[in-house]
Order: structure tokens, then C-alpha cells, then sequence
């Protein structure tokens, strides 16, 4: 057990001396235990450690929990006003600004190698971990996440805000989890909307709901912006781009929608497969009358047996049939797969199979 523990202990933010006893004092700690006397590391079950530790600076309104201030940057639970950094200006806090109340809730501040006493303020990152409640703040901003034109995401500005921040985040729910945006300012008219739907943001203003970044977004590595990628069917189709401009934050697929697309594809190119057949049935059989058909000819007049003119004419008009039923069902399916196209792969259409709002990278 103590060797697991070795890697997990480090005191190098100490000053020298401060360093040099906790290091002998796990020594002795480990020796003993070497020679069959049951005792722990300073630490250990639950027990009292004193470790390097940074020591935080509060702003003046601020209140800090647990009462013991040599221990607010193992963990501490802050009642102030908006601040994201070490300054006293920072945040809406620092500028004066009202209605800028804020609670942050931190364990591990000062990086993993806090230096022992360092003067240290909020840090959101290098901080192990936080929760951060604001009345107003601009939260993309504090954490350095993309917003801009060239993401296609608006920033989050004087807006309310709850940050998690971690090595990892789970979010566990035995009974299903839902994230929701917007709840109270439905897009679709036909929806039944609750009296909230005349809720206003934190600010008082309307909730802008309706933009195209106004979604869910699942975004890793910060990957936003776009990128070029050659076509890889080259020649393609007419009309087809050499190489495409392909966003990296791209809607969600709608599962339900893509179904119905795909089974309605299938059902074109089924019909499609059917005319051909029925068209080369045609073919084949007209194709073998004349292969082999024979009959008599008058001795008087010897020469090579052609086939019966009326036979002819009847093939031939089953195939004439067959081509303007094929001509007029072309025009029909070429119209049907513009209407698709419309329908399912249009921003607009009634069965868009993209997320309007969802989008992931």
C-alpha cells in the first residue's frame, strides 16, 4: 500500500526544510512498516495531512467556507461576486458591476504542484476542478472556448452561467438524462406553450433561441472552422466541385428522417430496376424472334426468309410502348428526386434529416 502511495505523494512546493522533514518523516513512516509495525503515512485513512498548499486571496466581498484559511486551496466553497482571475478587477465582480453574484466551488488550487503559501486567486486553468455559478458573466470567454464567425458560435456575454470543469465529468442519471435548451420558447407554433413562455434572460432582454448556434453542441478539442477536402470521385457527377469547404461543427443527423430517405431511395431505384427489366425482357424477346424465326419460301422466287412483317410490327410496337412509358416515368422521377432533395436534404424541408439546432464535431 505505501509504495501505491509513493507516486501520489509529492512536497516538492514546499521550501527546502519544510520538504526535507515531510520526506523523512514518510521515511520513517515506511520503514517501520518494513519491519512489521502497523502504522500509516501521515494522511492515510482519513487522517490529518499537512501538505504544500497555496494561500488564497479573497476579494473583500467575498466569504469563504471551511473557516480555516490555510485550507481554501485544498477545497473551498466562495460566496461572491463574478471574478475569474487572481485580479480584484476581474469579472463583472471587479468592474462594479450589480446583479453579479457568483459561487465557486474549487478543489485543488495552485496546479498539481502547488507552491507552499503562493499567493493564488481563482484559476480556471489550473484549478483541479470547479463548479462556477454566475449571475452574469461572459463563461466562453473565462474558459477560452471557440465563439466567433469563424466557429459559426455566438458568445456567451453578460449572460448567467454555470461552468463544470475537470480531468473527467459524468453525468449519471438511473433514470435517463435530458438536456434541454430553451424549454420555454418553443420554435414549432403548433406547440402548447405554459405561461414561462414569456420568460426573459437573466438580463431582462429575450431569449435569442432561434439562431443557428442556439443548439446543443457537442465540440471536442475545441475543432470548429472548416477545412477543404478533395472530391474523391474525380471526374463526379456534372456540376460536381473539384474539392469541398466541409464545416467541422456539422448538424446532427435526425435517425428517423434518414429512414424514411433511405427507404424512399430504395423504393426509386427499385422502380428504376423494375422499368429496366421489363424494358430488356422486351428487348431479349423481340432479339430472339428474329434470331430464330424461319419460314418457307416460294421455289419461283429462292432468296433469304425475312420475318413476318406483322410479327415485326407487333414487337416493335411493344418496344415504342415500353420507351414512352420509360420517357414519361423518367420525367416523373426526375421531378420525384428534386422533391426529395427538397424535402429531406433542404434546411427548409418538412423532413430535414439534419438537427436544425444539434450539432457535433
Amino acid at each position: 500500500m505505501v509504495n501505491k502511495m509513493e507516486k501520489n505523494r509529492d512536497f516538492s512546493g514546499y521550501p527546502d526544510d519544510l520538504r526535507k522533514a515531510a520526506e523523512q518523516a514518510d521515511e520513517e513512516v515506511r520503514k517501520k512498516i518494513s519491519s512489521g509495525e502497523s502504522c500509516i503515512l501521515p494522511g492515510q485513512c482519513g487522517t490529518p495531512l499537512n501538505e504544500p498548499l497555496g494561500d488564497y486571496d479573497p476579494v473583500e466581498c467575498e466569504e469563504v467556507y471551511p473557516s480555516q484559511k490555510e485550507l481554501h486551496c485544498r477545497h473551498r466553497i466562495s460566496f461572491l461576486r463574478d471574478r475569474n482571475e487572481r485580479s480584484h478587477f476581474s469579472g463583472y465582480g471587479g468592474r462594479g458591476s450589480t446583479t453579479a453574484g457568483a459561487i465557486d466551488i474549487v478543489v485543488g488550487s495552485g496546479g498539481n504542484k502547488p507552491k507552499h503559501r503562493q499567493k493564488v486567486g481563482p484559476n480556471f486553468f489550473t484549478d483541479a476542478a470547479r463548479i462556477y455559478l454566475s449571475q452574469r458573466a461572459d463563461i466562453d470567454q473565462y474558459l477560452d472556448l471557440p465563439f466567433g464567425q469563424s466557429t459559426g458560435l455566438q458568445a456567451s456575454e453578460n449572460r448567467s452561467a454555470i461552468a463544470i470543469k475537470a480531468d473527467a465529468v459524468r453525468v449519471v442519471g438511473r433514470e435517463g438524462v435530458r438536456i434541454y435548451t430553451n424549454p420555454s420558447t418553443p420554435t414549432n407554433p403548433s406547440i402548447v406553450a405554459s405561461d414561462a413562455v414569456n420568460e426573459t434572460s437573466s438580463r431582462g432582454g429575450k431569449i435569442e433561441s432561434n439562431g443557428p448556434d442556439r443548439g446543443i453542441h457537442l465540440i471536442a478539442h475545441k475543432a470548429t472552422g472548416t477545412y477543404t477536402a478533395l472530391n474523391p470521385i474525380i471526374p463526379g457527377r456534372k456540376g460536381a466541385p473539384f474539392q469541398y469547404t466541409i464545416n467541422r461543427l456539422q448538424p446532427m443527423v435526425k435517425g428517423d428522417n434518414l429512414v424514411i430517405l433511405l427507404k424512399e431511395i430504395i423504393g426509386q431505384l427499385q422502380d428504376i430496376v423494375t422499368w429496366t427489366q421489363n424494358f430488356t425482357n422486351s428487348q431479349m424477346s423481340f432479339n430472339s424472334y428474329i434470331a430464330n424465326h424461319t419460314h418457307q419460301v416460294a421455289s419461283a422466287s429462292p432468296g433469304i426468309a425475312t420475318p413476318s412483317p406483322e410479327a415485326v410490327a407487333s414487337y416493335l410496337q411493344e418496344l415504342v410502348g415500353q420507351i414512352n412509358n420509360h420517357v414519361t416515368v423518367a420525367t416523373i422521377k426526375k421531378y420525384d428526386f428534386a422533391e426529395v432533395e427538397r424535402v429531406f436534404l433542404e434546411p427548409t424541408g418538412e423532413i430535414n434529416i439534419l438537427s436544425r439546432y444539434n450539432k457535433t464535431n
